[in-house]
């Protein structure tokens, strides 16, 4: 899968945050995701329905439902070798 990537701010605190823009929407991406999470919450009440979920690594990820951009905060301690890791995979979808 091809993706974009920039670097964001304060969408996680204790974690280095980027966006990605992907070409999927939020709602085809938590299929994908099924095989890395080690949890998930759907809120379907929200004006825009959102997902929230916590990789085994400690990765969270957060996005809309509707829409084909996803945040991601990879923990400060191993941000570098967490976001190698999540790429490598996305770009094997």
């Amino acid at each position: 899968m091809r993706f974009e990537s920039k670097k964001i701010e304060n969408c996680f605190t204790d974690a280095e945050n980027h966006e990605y823009r992907i070409e999927v929407t939020g709602e085809e991406f938590l299929l994908l995701l099924k095989e890395k999470t080690a949890s998930v919450k759907v809120n379907r009440q929200l004006r825009r329905p959102a997902f929230m979920a916590e990789l085994k690594d400690g990765t969270r990820l957060k996005g809309i439902l509707e829409k084909p951009v996803i945040k991601v905060g990879y923990p400060q301690d191993s941000a570098a070798e967490q976001k190698a890791l999540f790429e490598s995979w996305l770009s094997s979808l």
